[in-house]
């Protein structure tokens, strides 16, 4: 009866050692043709390998020319005093920018301690002289807006202010 217990215990355990095998081989194919399956879809519909990153930013950037722009206004206004000649003189100047990106709106608001510093110091920094004419205006907004820019570049990695709009600007 011992010989018999004994065989009985040989046998299942050369059974289950079958099936443990089997198990094995069944699940390594699984994982085989499923990620075979993963590279073949992933090849095949991805789309084409060559695609132009250049083409992808201009149509991204024909997306964005299609939604309307969005204006924030650069609150309080901007008081700037000059010295000319030794008299001193005032410059108050509001603004606003305008940008198709919400994203850099946000960013904008998000920055505005650092952006209005930096235009602070553009701005005392002119000649009171060249403001007085409407290319020393331009040449400021264009100022402004590189310097906007410039800090949203530094901070979120892109630019996004399409303009920088002078809404009042007040020389005494």
């Amino acid at each position: 009866m011992a010989e018999e217990d004994g065989l009985d215990i040989g046998e299942e355990d050369g059974k289950s050692g079958g099936k443990k095998k089997l198990i094995i081989i069944v699940a390594l194919l699984l994982v085989l043709l499923g990620g075979g399956g993963a590279a073949a879809y992933f090849f095949l519909f991805s789309g084409p390998s060559d695609v132009d990153p250049a083409a992808s930013a201009e149509a991204e950037a024909a997306a964005l020319a299609k939604e309307p722009s969005i204006y924030l206004a650069m609150d309080p206004a901007f008081t700037i005093d000059l010295m000319v000649g030794g008299k001193q003189r005032y410059v108050q100047l509001n603004m606003s920018v305008k940008s198709k990106n919400t994203d850099q709106i946000n960013a904008v608001t998000l920055h505005m301690p650092l952006i209005r510093n930096s235009l602070v110091l553009l701005f005392s920094s002119q000649s009171f002289d060249e403001l007085q004419t409407a290319e020393g205006k331009i040449a400021l907004k264009q100022a402004a807006l590189d310097a906007i820019n410039g800090i949203l570049e530094q901070e979120t990695g892109q630019g996004g202010i399409d303009g920088v709009l002078f809404t009042n600007f007040v020389m005494q």
